[in-house]
């Protein structure tokens, strides 16, 4: 599975391309928009364990958007 997710961070859109690399885990590749992000991670690697979505590197504004996207998804 893979789907692009754009969120609002900072008060402007960032795009990530979401794939599936398990049940689990997941990476977001960041692509660019009309601007570049150089303030977003460019690859989140994101992984569900028992107390929620954790995202490396951490970025909590981010990480919250796209487990949100994933879960929606399911």
């Amino acid at each position: 599975m893979e789907f692009t997710c754009v969120l609002s961070v900072g008060g402007s859109l960032a795009y990530y391309v979401i794939t599936k690399l398990s049940d689990t885990a997941y990476t977001a590749t960041l692509k660019d928009g009309p601007t570049k992000r150089e303030d977003l991670p460019e690859v989140i690697r994101l992984e569900k364990g028992a107390s929620g979505w954790q995202g490396e590197p951490s970025h909590d504004e981010v990480v919250k958007g796209l487990s949100y996207a994933i879960e929606t998804a399911l």
